[in-house]
């Protein structure tokens, strides 16, 4: 089957489509960030929408403030590799997580972003 160069072009995008298509679905499966709980604040002093913040380094070393807030969902993986739902104080200091964020971090130091959800990880054995 001989195609038309019309025919080709059209063609070309829609491979084009489908392989952008395919990469943004799988990208936004991976976390935002991944790294080490070093800090965290209670929920005293936060406002009725704002549970706490962790402080995390992530593998590149760098500090980011993760705001929780009451919509933020807590996961806990098993050692089946099964995610359980947790609670803000399972978020321990040096618990290694990862964290699927909303929006962008703030241009402060250190950085603060607002957490969709956070995974705790197993300990490794």
């Amino acid at each position: 089957m001989k195609l038309t160069p019309l025919q080709m072009i059209v063609m070309l995008v829609i491979l084009a489509g489908i392989a952008y298509g395919t990469y943004s679905a799988t990208m936004a499966q991976l976390p935002d960030i991944t790294g080490t709980v070093v800090g965290n604040t209670s929920s005293h002093n936060q406002t009725d929408s704002i549970r706490g913040t962790i402080y995390v380094e992530d593998d590149s070393h760098n500090n980011i403030s993760v705001i929780i807030t009451n919509t933020t969902k807590i996961y806990k993986e098993s050692n089946d590799d099964k995610l359980l739902e947790a609670k803000m104080n399972q978020l321990k200091k040096n618990s290694k997580i990862e964290v699927h964020t909303i929006g962008d971090p703030t241009n402060t130091i250190p950085p603060q972003i607002v957490a969709e959800k956070i995974i705790i990880k197993k300990k490794e054995k």
